[in-house]
């Protein structure tokens, strides 16, 4: 097997497309002395980079999402050190304005509303939606201006979009909020572990988990029987995400007490 396709060999088309164009953008900041920069990459890709990265060792690189806690970040790669303030050249953050009913909208219609701009997926950082009258999106700077005046509405409900300074972000935002969630399950298993967290039963969360439509950590895990355990992250596409907190004793019919989180 070549180097290259040793590089690119991984399980799923959609990581070994990542891998590709981000080794593709190693070599050109390699041959450059220009920054190179990703479009948004998740949790996983971002892993995929990293082991890239141990190939060259020569250059520099940067996660930027707009916030410490980001989920969603732009790999900026360069053979010298960066300015602290590059962030700015790279990321912006908007405000979205709207009298929103409460439990009406959701991060997928802020997402939808985006998307139906002609944007793609990966043009688009993280979207904070914490129930309130305002949601924060961070995304290209390039196309910053773009969407302030064109992004019109969510859903059926119009807003106004402004522009936040990056450095204001962070005190802008509210604490996590966290459901708990308190029961046990026959074995931790990623089906009944996830059952448990989204209100499922296993017939219905098995067919999820084979679709592709589950993750453990960021990785696309196809198996119901799949192991889990204390600290993992568990994500399920259009429903959010759950945190294995606590994994306690046995119960007297013999099943494993947890506590999780399910991320609001």
């Amino acid at each position: 097997m070549s180097e290259e396709k040793q590089l690119l060999a991984y399980p799923l088309l959609t990581e070994k497309k990542w891998a590709a164009s981000f080794l593709s953008l190693l070599r050109k900041a390699a041959a450059s002395q220009n920054r190179q920069c990703s479009l948004f990459a998740d949790p996983r890709q971002q892993e995929i980079a990293r082991e890239l990265l141990r190939h060259f060792p020569e250059l520099k690189c940067y996660l930027w999402g707009g916030y410490p806690a980001a989920e969603r970040v732009r790999i900026c790669l360069s053979s010298s050190p960066l300015a602290g303030d590059e962030e700015k050249e790279v990321l912006s953050c908007l405000v979205l304005r709207g009298d929103f009913p409460a439990d009406m909208l959701s991060h997928r219609d802020f997402l939808g509303a985006l998307l139906g701009l002609g944007l793609k997926r990966e043009m688009i950082g993280d979207i904070i939606y914490q129930g309130a009258e305002k949601v924060f999106v961070i995304l290209a700077r390039k196309l910053a201006s773009f969407v302030r005046f064109n992004l019109k509405k969510a859903g059926s409900y119009p807003l106004e979009v402004e522009e936040l300074p990056l450095d204001e972000l962070r005190s802008s935002l509210a604490p996590r909020r966290v459901k708990e969630i308190r029961g046990t399950v026959a074995s931790l298993r990623l089906d009944a572990v996830s059952g448990l967290g989204f209100g499922l039963s296993r017939s219905k969360i098995a067919p999820l988990i084979r679709g592709e439509q589950v993750k453990i950590n960021h990785e696309v895990i196809k198996q119901p029987a799949r192991a889990v355990q204390e600290g993992d992250l568990i994500s399920l596409a259009g429903r959010g995400r759950i945190e294995i907190v606590e994994v306690g004793g046995k119960s007297r019919k013999g099943r494993t007490h947890l506590l999780v989180h399910r991320i609001i």
